[in-house]
């Protein structure tokens, strides 16, 4: 469909790495759970009943996923399920930029040795070489992990975290 994952009228793409969560408020809990999964931030406390962001004392909605608290309630701690979910996300994503940013020291690598075995002349130096494996391993280690892994291990991660959180609400409500 045209336009589709684009900002209405002006061809840009949307979202983050062009995915649109249906749940936009796990975008903004994803660092907090991260730091709660690290234990960074103590494991009690009072979290929203709805998305389990942590809150103030003085608030009376959300300020993630903007839920009253009389209606949500509150929570003194987030359920492993949920934090699995946010996990899921940095995992998949993790693994994709440390298995592209690999990918691209291999290719260096391989350039490496073609030069030094088969490059003809100057192209064959070593001291050449050695600097295409350098800067190679920098430039294509950036561009296939923190470019290209990055963009594609958010999409999958987030995707993954989405249905894990769609398939908890669906299993709640009941």
């Amino acid at each position: 469909m045209a336009g589709e994952g684009a900002h209405a009228g002006t061809g840009e793409p949307a979202g983050i790495a062009v995915y649109v969560s249906p749940y936009p408020y796990l975008d903004r809990l994803q660092e907090k759970m991260e730091e709660r999964l690290a234990r960074k931030v103590p494991v009690k406390g009072r979290f929203c009943g709805f998305c389990f962001g942590r809150l103030r004392e003085s608030d009376a909605v959300c300020p993630f996923c903007a839920s009253s608290i009389d209606t949500a309630g509150t929570v003194d701690e987030i359920p492993q399920d949920v934090l699995k979910a946010y996990q899921a996300k940095q995992k998949t994503e993790g693994l994709w930029v440390h298995s592209g940013a690999f990918s691209g020291l291999l290719l260096a690598m391989a350039l490496f040795l073609l030069m030094v075995v088969w490059g003809p002349g100057l192209l064959g130096h070593p001291a050449l070489a050695f600097a295409v494996l350098i800067g190679g391993g920098y430039v294509f280690a950036q561009l296939f992990g923190t470019f290209l892994g990055a963009q594609i291990g958010y999409r999958k991660g987030a995707r993954k975290r989405d249905s894990m959180w769609a398939r908890w609400l669906e299993s709640h409500r009941r």
